[in-house]
């Protein structure tokens, strides 16, 4: 993969103050003050994703269970009349970010859209392990592939589908990928996919045999955090639909970011300091 310089020079002319209105998972500025590292907690997410092969065997493996699973959805299809699909997430599900997080980490930033959109504008990221046998192994049994994916659709799809094709995945087309447009974006802001799996099983006619994603709402509106639900809320949710997992439902390894993480840190100001968010991320570990 070509170094990432090819987006920092563009970042230096955009601001990363902001809050991103991505779904990624809760990321601050915040303060440099006192040696506080605002980026210092991705340090070992980050290099357990780049570099552990235990990483790279946890994709191989879940793409192994996610080939047997469609194997049986296949054979024991509910809705002889519709087509077949396979619905996937892009980012840490199909397309490997890391070398964005590792910008983050190694330039002591946190996410922005300006860097994000920076990044994907480069079309560098390059596909996870597994990730294309798989895909392309749903295709010839029939399948369609769709990715459903929280990035903008207004701005975004465009070198989406460039970064696709670039890796030859199957259905890298417009019609097969859904990003979030203003339709998906709630009242407080965040996203949910469940309109965007309807519209797959409603107008293209299709039977969902397997979801792949490396974060919970990638499934059901049932782990859906766009009302906010307490971390037991969503434990619950798990418990309860926990015979899906490996069968119809496979989720990916991703330690960088995610909701769990806004819950972590919820109810902190955007202008708290890193040294604060530090603090608080230490009372929220369980300790011998």
């Amino acid at each position: 993969m070509r170094n990432v310089l090819i987006f920092i020079t563009i970042l230096g002319l955009s601001s990363c103050n902001r809050q991103s209105t991505n779904t990624r998972g809760y990321n601050r500025t915040g303060s440099n003050a006192s040696g506080c590292s605002n980026s210092e907690y991705l340090a070992q997410a980050v290099l357990w994703f780049q570099r552990s092969p235990e990483m790279q065997a946890l994709y191989l493996q879940s793409f192994n269970f996610a080939k047997e699973a469609l194997e049986i959805n296949l054979s024991n299809k509910r809705f002889p009349g519709k087509k077949n699909a396979v619905v996937v997430d892009i980012d840490e599900t199909i397309l490997n970010n890391g070398p964005y997080e590792g910008w983050l980490f190694i330039n002591d930033k946190t996410f922005a859209d300006s860097s994000w959109n920076a990044w994907i504008n480069a079309s560098e990221a390059e596909p996870l392990p597994g990730a294309a046998d798989f895909l392309n192994y749903a295709k010839k049994t029939g399948c369609e592939i769709f990715y459903v994916s929280n990035r903008n659709e207004e701005t975004q799809l465009e070198q989406t589908i460039v970064n696709l094709k670039k890796s030859d995945l199957p259905d890298a087309e417009a019609d097969h990928i859904l990003l979030r447009t203003r339709a998906d974006t709630t009242l407080n802001g965040r996203s949910t996919k469940e309109k965007r799996r309807r519209k797959i099983e409603g107008e293209y006619n299709c039977e969902i045999m397997l979801l792949v994603g490396d974060q919970l709402p990638d499934f059901n509106e049932a782990f859906d955090l766009a009302v906010d639900p307490r971390e037991g809320e969503i434990k619950d949710s798990v418990a309860k639909y926990r015979d899906l997992f490996s069968s119809r439902y496979i989720i990916l390894p991703n330690p960088m970011y995610g909701d769990w993480l806004n819950a972590v840190v919820r109810g902190s100001d955007k202008n708290d300091s890193c040294r604060h968010l530090s603090k608080l991320r230490r009372t929220k570990a369980t300790g011998w």
